[in-house]
């Protein structure tokens, strides 16, 4: 009787393994223990992503922007209209476009400007999933003013993605543009506390503003226009000071010199918003709207447009005093810096040429206007070749960034047991010409960054400093 009671709970143990529902956990089970290694991985890589990959992203959106506008003005089926018009085919600054839709040309243009965008929001996405998976490593990074400061490129990112694009567009705009200022509020503060000057860097969380201007201006006419005057606001108090120090301070690192053109760049594409009537009306009459513009909004843009100039020439010449220094480093996440400020400038040509066509009587065939058609058309060239290039260079160099090996590394201390962090609080800040690397700057390079370890220790997520 024993026997017979045995074998049969022997039986019912093999029908219960036999069981399709337990082969299948069990088959999961196998293979989940097998892709555990590709999923650590793959959770350590988006944890140690570099803020800068913000400026990768802006980049690649911005280059779909103005390819977009190029095929626009250049096709003779395309007609400007204005923003509130129900011709206008997609709403993107600058200018708005009425368009034959079934134009082999169009098509592939509007193709390429949605793949852009479909590509920088995964890429901005990754951001929020670094917090999900690592917020200490997120908010190690935005306790500091030198590592926050390409965090406003991940709003900028989003709401050019985002703008236009339904009800969901119209959230996520109003979320990044809301976060993007209270950033600039943080970092501002941030700037006070560690007694230190504008430079380039300042841009993304600051003057960047600017563009959240514009695509919230789609929306919120009155936020847009409180945002594009923060972000002249700060672009003019900020630039001279930032100007000067470029030229001055060699200690200002390449990559952070050339962001100079970039603000702007922005503040100038964020003042045609105020090129655009704000009435809803199908054919409105815009003579009187017009002749205001002649007189206020023109000058405002030809002295934009001089600052912008001067910015790019600034960059320039940044770039040539520190080129021996720079030439001889590796490539880090640091260059991605050289991508969107070229195509923001892009962007503000292709504004500042809306604008003179619109409300200048310049002739198109004027030497003026010749000339900037050639610049516009020459910096489109080479900032696409450059941002493809070093874009693509950052994508290969990405996965060395990440994975990273600190086991034969001794681990930098908190920003808090630094040695400069007590000259910090006691005011030893910067000057507007440096003989030596700002004490933020020190900070950061002795703290290194906080990064995620492969793997777990009892359960935990493991963290440690590297430099």
């Amino acid at each position: 009787q024993e026997n017979q009671l045995r074998l049969e709970e022997e039986r019912r143990a093999e029908q219960e393994f036999n069981r399709c529902d337990n082969r299948l956990y069990r088959w999961v089970g196998t293979k989940y223990e097998k892709l555990e290694p590709y999923k650590l991985n793959v959770e350590q890589f988006i944890s140690n992503l570099p803020l800068t990959i913000g400026a990768v992203a802006l980049a690649i959106v911005t280059l779909g922007v103005v390819w977009f506008k190029f095929a626009e003005e250049m096709l003779d089926s395309c007609q400007p209209v204005h923003f509130h018009s129900s011709q206008c085919s997609f709403h993107e600054f600058p200018g708005c476009f009425y368009c034959d839709t079934s134009s082999r040309i169009y098509q592939v243009a509007f193709k390429i400007h949605t793949g852009c965008s479909v590509l920088a929001g995964i890429i901005s996405m990754l951001f929020f999933a670094k917090i999900f998976l690592a917020r200490r490593v997120v908010i190690d990074e935005m306790n500091q003013p030198t590592t926050s400061s390409p965090a406003g490129l991940i709003c900028m990112t989003i709401v050019c993605v985002f703008a236009g694009r339904g009800t969901i567009g119209q959230i996520m705009v109003t979320i990044a543009a809301a976060l993007h200022f209270c950033l600039a509020a943080w970092f501002i503060y941030m700037a006070i506390r560690y007694h230190i000057l504008p430079d380039p860097s300042w841009y993304p969380n600051t003057v960047g503003i600017g563009i959240s201007a514009v695509k919230i201006w789609l929306y919120y006419p009155i936020a847009g226009h409180f945002l594009m005057a923060t972000s002249l606001s700060l672009g003019f108090f900020f630039f001279p000071i930032s100007l000067f120090r470029v030229a001055l301070n060699k200690k200002i690192s390449a990559p952070v010199a050339w962001i100079q053109m970039s603000a702007p760049a922005v503040s100038l594409y964020a003042l045609t918003i105020m090129a655009q009537p704000s009435f809803k009306e199908e054919h409105p009459d815009i003579t009187q709207f017009q002749r205001v513009h002649r007189l206020i909004y023109m000058p405002c843009m030809h002295f934009l447009f001089i600052m912008a100039i001067v910015g790019a020439i600034s960059s320039v010449q940044g770039l040539k005093t520190r080129w021996t220094a720079f030439s001889n480093r590796a490539f880090s996440p640091a260059h991605a810096a050289f991508c969107f400020p070229a195509l923001a400038h892009v962007n503000a040509i292709q504004a500042y040429r809306g604008a003179v066509d619109t409300f200048s009587e310049i002739g198109p065939k004027s030497t003026f206007k010749i000339a900037l058609d050639t610049y516009w058309f020459s910096t489109l060239i080479l900032s696409t070749i450059a941002s493809i290039i070093i874009t693509a260079k950052f994508f290969y160099m990405l996965p060395s960034w990440t994975l990273i090996d600190v086991l034969d590394e001794m681990e930098p201390p908190e920003p808090g047991a630094t040695r400069l962090s007590k000259h910090i609080l006691d005011g030893d800040g910067e000057t507007l010409r440096n003989d030596f690397v700002s004490p933020a700057v020190l900070q950061a390079n002795e703290t290194g960054a906080l990064v995620r370890l492969p793997g777990r220790l009892h359960g935990q997520t493991r963290y440690r400093r590297t430099r």
